[in-house]
């Protein structure tokens, strides 16, 4: 998932592995007095918190190999219950996008299927439901235990890890899908209201249900999106300084270097006084000239932006960036509809 620096991202550092820096979020030790609580066992709540975390450190293993073959960039993963908290990026291709956000989710369903093979299909199907609970029978060796614990944390990750939400993998492949359909604001807002109403029903569902899990997990996904539904309208709405596109606000003048210098040498004052009365007259034409001139910079701007888009994530955007990208839209846009 992409970057937040609220208390959401307050962790603990692991050290480097494959030139990525490794944090441990903070929500791992609650976890971990949640399992231990509901297994009431210690032992068996180490064992669990364990598996968990060995299969969320290969699932972020896994995006982060792909995204290196894929010649993206990943230089810090922060591991929280369910897999990560940044988002990995290929070189800035669709299809690599796609792989590198696919290789978690499907690392946890091989480990699920290579722990389903130790298992009976009577111990394996009242697992298929991520929130159906585990329990411990009576007298049960603790290698049977690991086996079945082992399997239900990978396939959980493998099937929350596909919800159409951010921050898990089949919300970021979503939204940039989305992306290609839509401005980037569209999708934005788009993805904010889904996470949204699929929060509230599953803190509807968890209470009427009594899943004491879907309640703490949609409770996380309403306060991230709203966090950075947030964050994104307070970048979108920063005044913009030093805007290069701002060629039609306003009521002064035009700049006379984007008229034709020969002919306002040669016709003297006269002729320059019918241009800026042509100019008060019909602003739109006038203001050809000066787009034309100004769309050659605009588009390589805008292409510098999609590339650090691509490769670094919206987070490494500036305000200005984000605001360029949301004018230009909106002109296109503007455009489309007057044509």
């Amino acid at each position: 998932m992409y970057t937040t620096d609220t208390i959401l991202k307050f962790g603990f550092s692991l050290g480097t592995l494959g030139g990525a820096r490794f944090r441990l979020s903070f929500l791992f030790p609650i976890a971990l007095i949640a399992i231990i609580w509901r297994l009431d066992n210690l032992v068996l709540g180490l064992l669990a918190t364990a598996i968990l975390l060995f299969s969320v450190l290969v699932h972020e293993l896994a995006h982060l190999l792909v995204a290196r073959s894929a010649g993206g960039e990943m230089d810090e993963i922060h591991l929280w219950p369910l897999g990560g908290l940044e988002e990995p990026f290929g070189r800035g291709y669709l299809h690599d996008h796609f792989q590198t956000m696919l290789a978690g989710p499907l690392i946890n369903l091989l480990l699920a299927l290579s722990c389903m093979m130790t298992l009976s299909a009577a111990e394996v199907s009242p697992l298929l439901s991520p929130f159906s609970g585990f329990f411990v029978p009576f007298g049960e060796p603790l290698s049977d235990t690991a086996w079945r614990m082992a399997f239900m944390v990978n396939w959980l990750l493998f099937v929350v890890n596909l919800l159409p939400i951010t921050p898990f993998d089949g919300g970021v492949l979503f939204r940039t899908y989305m992306s290609t359909r839509f401005t980037d604001i569209e999708s934005r807002d788009l993805m904010a209201r889904l996470g949204l109403v699929l929060g509230m029903f599953g803190i509807l569902a968890g209470f009427v249900f009594d899943i004491s899990g879907l309640v703490a997990l949609s409770t996380f996904v309403i306060v991230l999106h709203l966090h950075e539904n947030v964050r994104w309208y307070e970048l979108a709405a920063a005044p913009d300084e030093f805007s290069v596109f701002d060629i039609t606000e306003g009521s002064g003048e035009p700049d006379i270097e984007f008229f034709d210098e020969e002919s306002s040498l040669s016709d003297g004052p006269s002729e320059s006084t019918d241009v800026r009365e042509e100019w008060r007259l019909d602003p739109e034409e006038a203001r050809m000239p000066q787009e034309h001139a100004e769309r050659p910079s605009e588009e390589q701007q805008v292409d510098d932006i999609l590339q650090k888009l691509h490769q670094n994530g919206r987070d490494s955007l500036s305000s200005l960036e984000l605001q360029i990208l949301n004018r230009v839209s909106d002109k296109y846009r503007s455009r489309r509809q007057h044509n």
